[in-house]
């Protein structure tokens, strides 16, 4: 019995998408280590302090956060092509960095939960301190009757937002490039937008022209990407964007490929995490 035409079509888009990640990436995907765990994180600056307050004011649960469970992108739906709602959030797995003076008395969180979230944060090597949601969902349970005087405004945070995938490269890169969805989803190209040269020299290996100009649109020149799509950086060492930098710096991380967004607003790379 063969298979339903909608099995192959959908088999025929995974296709269609390793080739074209293998043309962003240098080489097939068959290529890179199979026994290891591929992630991809995003940093919005705006997204960081309103993810916290989500925390902060009880409309996220903190117990699911704790748990690890997904929670649905489209609930923060954003006007732009490129936005959250083909992405499940790992609030539990990202990583939160802190000021110092978070932790201090007027910080923002105040002396209780600062004192408590100092404990479970780890020192990095450029003056913050990392937090895992989890512990940071598990901190604010613990100080529930506190939250009321909570000033999320006033904490200086980064959210290193890692996206829900099944821990393989071609999970990571459909996150990466906003193609979770079918081709119904992908974005068309903006009139007079420009590529990079190299990218659009090397895109047009892509034989579907709908999924190339939706990968053109992600590797806009550095100017265009500040009001439309992204700015390609590349695969491989030297592509993370500073603001993953701290990422890329840990131990077993290395970038496989990075992405800017905006002036510096945003960032987003995949990266590779060998145990």
């Amino acid at each position: 019995m063969s298979a339903p035409d909608s099995v192959v079509a959908l088999e025929a888009w995974k296709h269609e998408l390793a080739n074209s990640f293998e043309v962003l990436l240098g080489k097939p995907l068959g290529e890179f280590p199979t026994a290891t765990e591929y992630a991809f994180y995003y940093l919005d600056d705006e997204m960081s302090s309103m993810m916290l307050e989500k925390l902060v004011s009880g409309e996220l649960d903190l117990s699911s956060v704790m748990r690890d469970e997904p929670i649905d992108g489209a609930r923060w739906h954003e006007d732009s092509p490129f936005g959250l709602s083909q992405r499940a959030l790992d609030l539990g797995r990202s990583t939160w960095l802190l000021e110092e003076d978070a932790f201090e008395a007027d910080g923002g969180f105040g002396v209780s939960i600062g004192t408590a979230l100092r404990t479970v944060s780890a020192d990095t090597d450029d003056g913050r301190w990392a937090v895992s949601g989890a512990d940071l969902a598990g901190v604010l349970a613990a100080h529930s009757n506190e939250l009321d005087e909570v000033d999320s405004d006033g904490v200086m945070v980064d959210l290193v937002l890692r996206i829900d995938t099944d821990g393989t490269l071609f999970d990571a890169m459909r996150a990466a490039t906003w193609t979770m969805g079918g081709p119904d989803s992908l974005v068309e190209m903006e009139e007079g937008a420009e590529v990079e040269p190299e990218w659009d020299r090397s895109l047009q290996r892509i034989p579907n022209t709908q999924l190339r100009d939706h990968l053109r649109m992600l590797s806009l020149t550095a100017h265009w990407a500040r009001g439309y799509g992204a700015h390609f950086l590349g695969s491989g060492p030297g592509t993370c964007p500073f603001q993953l930098d701290w990422v890329s710096r840990r131990p077993g991380h290395e970038t496989i490929a990075g992405w800017e967004f905006g002036e510096g607003q945003a960032s987003s790379a995949v990266f590779t995490i060998k145990r």
